[in-house]
């Protein structure tokens, strides 16, 4: 009998979950470098606490993302102070959310715009719920915030996404989106 590799289930579980955490991480960094930076950091700090790669503790490797990721950022921001007296530098446009296919850019360019459009709060969900697979349980934990909390800005996000992007689906000669409740 083979002995049990726990090093592949790692690289496994890793080549997974790092696209999903890289575009959650891309969210709060300043771009994609530190992005994949915060990730690495997450994913070791997540593996070291979490040995067995326990699945039902995924929620807290994108809290731990979340965490990194604002620490690195108020690291940042007093660097800057103390370098340059100057005003805080805000993530830049360097790291879209998304890396569509060359036929889809157009479109991608539209929703990217349409999601930097939404409060932070929003965007958060949204990416935890749709791109990650999160349940809104598992957003809520991740948060820190109440289920409800996060279902209704997860409804709010979709309704301002609706709005903003139902001119695409017009062009594209779609039938018009049913209104969301």
């Amino acid at each position: 009998m083979k002995p049990h590799d726990i090093t592949a289930d790692w690289h496994i579980c890793f080549q997974e979950l790092a696209p999903k955490l890289l575009l959650y991480g891309r969210q709060w960094a300043t771009n994609s470098a530190d992005a994949e930076d915060i990730v690495q950091m997450a994913f070791v700090r997540w593996w070291q606490r979490n040995p067995g790669g326990d699945r039902e503790h995924v929620p807290l490797l994108y809290a731990t993302v979340r965490t990194i990721a604002l620490d690195v950022r108020r690291s940042d921001e007093r660097r800057l102070r103390r370098e340059t007296n100057s005003e805080i530098a805000l993530p830049s446009e360097e790291a879209p959310h998304f890396d569509p296919p060359v036929e889809d850019r157009e479109n991608a360019l539209m929703l990217e715009r349409a999601m930097r459009d939404l409060s932070p709060e929003q965007r958060e969900v949204v990416t935890l719920r749709i791109w990650a697979g999160l349940t809104f349980a598992e957003i809520a934990a991740t948060t820190g915030e109440t289920t409800n909390t996060v279902a209704s800005r997860y409804r709010y996000a979709l309704n301002n996404l609706h709005r903003v992007l139902e001119p695409l689906r017009e062009d594209l000669g779609a039938a018009p989106a049913p209104a969301l409740a």
